[in-house]
């Protein structure tokens, strides 16, 4: 993304003393998804972005401004989030027209507002409810509607689809990529779920603990993981502690635990004699059950087979889930299209799995096993 499209500019914000700054970048009618698996670390992003707390070191820009000193209530990044819910002796037109009215907003220009923010969101009719009566989706809703009244280039959203069920899940994705594309806005989804960072996002940052690991496309993250954490975090790949023999080409031959050979690119760092950690997708593994006891490749430059045990399949829809035991006693989990020969393989079955070296990346070992 080019700096100058940029509208949210993070430069190595430091949110907690003595963790990794953050960097992020988000542009105008785009939505940056930012994947995390700790709710409290999001929790002090998005504090962060609103300045809800102050920074320890770095800029937030905000359409090439610095609002870093800015307090909450005057800066441009308005966060939406189940921590501070409706007020609940209001009903839905007072919550929306509240902000504004403590700003000193003329009567009829507030009700103007609030209409439209009403329209804009589907909330037609429920003006005069109060919270307890609103499903969980419409007070998301209302929640959506009590920040965009101010009209904020960039809107934060925390974690904000958690407790919607599967129908309004979706319908709220739906609405947020609308309101991205209509109004031209910045949203920073701050997520646990790599589903909605997927559908929403235009790019997506994947982080660990306090610490942006990567941004990119989706697919960058899917096929150029930075690291491994990146890989199993984000790209929910199989991890594997090897030992590298050799590297050519870019080519890590590798060996398991129990001399079990493998294949895969290799990352920068990867050297010979050293442990590493090869990531590869579920999607990404060859699965071939043996009518009979024996096979082997005839082609020489055919990747490595390993003999496997299946211990697990689940019919997941659209796929089938399947977990073999190598004969080191380490597991492995293969995702394969649903097919009528499938149907008929059972648990204790053996199995054997391949990839091509280009399918694998072997990450320098960062010294854990696992």
């Amino acid at each position: 993304m080019s700096p100058f499209s940029s509208r949210l500019v993070v430069n190595a914000l430091g949110i907690v003393p003595g963790a990794p700054v953050v960097s992020l970048r988000a542009g105008a009618g785009t939505c940056l998804a930012v994947v995390n698996d700790g709710a409290a670390c999001l929790s002090m992003l998005a504090d962060a972005l609103a300045g809800h707390v102050a920074a320890v070191a770095g800029q937030v820009m905000v359409d090439g401004r610095d609002v870093t000193g800015l307090p909450a209530g005057r800066r441009p990044c308005a966060v939406v989030g189940w921590r501070d819910p409706l007020f609940a002796h209001m009903t839905v037109a007072a919550n929306l027209a509240f902000g504004l009215r403590a700003r000193g907003m003329e009567s009829q220009a507030v009700a103007a507002r609030v209409r439209a923010i009403l329209a804009l969101l589907g909330l037609d009719g429920l003006e005069h409810a109060r919270p307890a009566r609103l499903e969980p989706e419409q007070a998301l809703r209302v929640m959506i509607g009590r920040a965009l009244v101010f009209e904020p280039p960039v809107l934060v959203l925390e974690d904000p689809f958690t407790p919607l069920p599967p129908v309004s899940r979706a319908a709220m994705r739906r609405l947020v990529a609308r309101l991205v594309r209509a109004r031209g806005l910045c949203v920073v989804l701050l997520t646990r779920a790599r589903e909605d960072a997927l559908l929403l996002g235009d790019t997506v940052a994947y982080m660990a603990g306090m610490e942006i690991m990567q941004q990119g496309t989706a697919l960058d993250l899917f096929e150029r993981p930075a690291c491994d954490r990146v890989a199993t975090g984000f790209g929910h790949a199989n991890s594997l502690t090897v030992r590298v023999a050799r590297v050519e080409e870019d080519v890590a031959r590798a060996h398991l635990p129990g001399g079990l050979p493998v294949e895969a690119m290799a990352a920068p760092g990867v050297v010979a004699d050293r442990l590493a950690t090869l990531c590869i997708r579920p999607d990404r593994i060859a699965v071939l059950f043996p009518t009979r006891a024996g096979i082997v490749a005839d082609d020489p430059d055919a990747p490595p087979l390993l003999e496997a045990t299946l211990t697990d399949l689940r019919q997941m829809g659209d796929h089938v889930l399947l977990r073999f035991r190598l004969a080191n006693g380490e597991e492995l989990l293969a995702r394969r299209p649903p097919t009528p020969a499938l149907q008929r393989v059972m648990p204790g079955q053996v199995a054997l799995l391949a990839w091509q070296p280009g399918q694998a990346i072997a990450f320098p070992f960062r010294g854990e096993m696992g």
